[in-house]
């Protein structure tokens, strides 16, 4: 899937599954900035670091195309900010064939947006981070930051630490094949990556990794999504320091996975299949079974006592706050609590609900 070349051939399952992901993300990014009356930001910067030539070899779409597709979405749409937001969307490859090849392409009358500026050019990824250094920082820009590196060099420990650093910016970056190796000691998985097919959990603690790089005083999520290919475990991680950003990406997540909000395979080893999950009580994913126990005595114990605490709980979970309504809903029948909200509402966190014990 990372390999030189991969662009030079049809892309793989597990390729599409990550493709799929940037561009499920970047629909439920984009419309947060140009849909408002008034947007809270004036300038708007996508930024696809390893973009490649824009298709694979039967002309499937990666993810620069992916990205322009979202954004043409949005403008045929009409959405009420489209003409004042800046929108600035920067294309970079260190491969100068794969440049021209995706800059003839957006040159197309299809790939023209109005209101979208492309900066489309030979960059590697260490030299964009330098050039933009200022704007990164730039707390009144809202930033994308889609890092589709080959391996796991590139976001160094270093590098991570100033990902999380930038203001007003989330961030998508993938681990490839020589993750194993990387976190093979790592404690959370040391006993389970002897076999193949015992590796499951090799991203999951990818990610732990990255956690405990986070300083206690910076308030970064940090989500993932495990992708198999074959018997290898590849990975993407996401980060935001925003609540509805820390929200969309297990939006995102369990619309690609339903059974469990984390991988394009049965990671939680249920037997279901896509589909299945409603047909039968006992064939509910243990994931959610869990998640709505401890929900319910977190609740009952007055652990959670306002919509804030229940929606910080379902995104440390990697839990929608959809999730969180069959036991909102469960006790507030029985009469144990009583508040206002059905759902937690994201986008009002600074003022949140109680929740009354009664």
């Amino acid at each position: 899937m990372a390999s030189k070349d991969f662009h030079d051939r049809p892309y793989d399952a597990g390729t599409l599954a990550k493709l799929r992901i940037f561009e499920l993300y970047a629909q439920e990014w984009i419309p947060v900035f140009v849909s408002p009356t008034a947007p809270k930001f004036k300038e708007v910067h996508i930024f696809d670091f390893f973009c490649g030539p824009g298709t694979d070899s039967e002309g499937a779409h990666g993810s620069p195309l992916r990205i322009l597709n979202q954004l043409r979405r949005y403008h045929e749409k009409g959405m009420a900010g489209w003409n004042k937001v800046r929108t600035v969307v920067h294309f970079f490859d260190r491969d100068p064939r794969k440049i021209e090849l995706l800059n003839f392409t957006i040159k197309s009358a299809e790939w023209n947006i109005p209101g979208v500026q492309i900066d489309c050019r030979t960059l590697t990824f260490q030299d964009a981070l330098a050039e933009y250094r200022t704007l990164l920082t730039d707390f009144r820009v809202a930033k994308l930051l889609v890092i589709d590196q080959c391996g796991v060099d590139e976001v160094s420990d270093e590098v991570f630490k100033k990902l999380i650093g930038f203001p007003t910016t989330d961030f998508i970056f993938f681990l490839s094949s020589s993750t194993l190796p990387r976190f093979r000691d790592h404690s959370a998985i040391k006993q389970k990556i002897e076999k193949p097919e015992d590796s499951y959990d090799v991203h999951r603690a990818a990610v732990d990794y990255y956690r405990k790089l986070v300083p206690a005083t910076n308030r970064v999520f940090l989500g993932s999504f495990s992708i198999r290919k074959r018997s290898n475990i590849y990975g993407l991680i996401f980060g935001s320091h925003h609540p509805l950003g820390i929200h969309k990406f297990p939006h995102v997540a369990w619309k690609a996975d339903e059974i469990a909000g984390e991988a394009n395979f049965d990671i939680e080893r249920t037997g279901l299949q896509p589909g299945e999950r409603y047909l039968f009580e006992n064939m509910r994913p243990k994931k959610i079974d869990q998640f709505e126990a401890e929900l319910e005595h977190l609740l009952k114990s007055g652990k959670i006592k306002s919509e804030l605490g229940v929606a910080r709980f379902c995104i440390e979970t990697g839990m929608t706050c959809q999730h969180s309504v069959p036991v909102l809903k469960k006790l507030k029948a029985e009469g144990i609590i009583e508040t206002e909200f059905d759902v937690p509402n994201i986008r009002k966190l600074n003022t949140p609900r109680l929740i009354r014990r009664t």
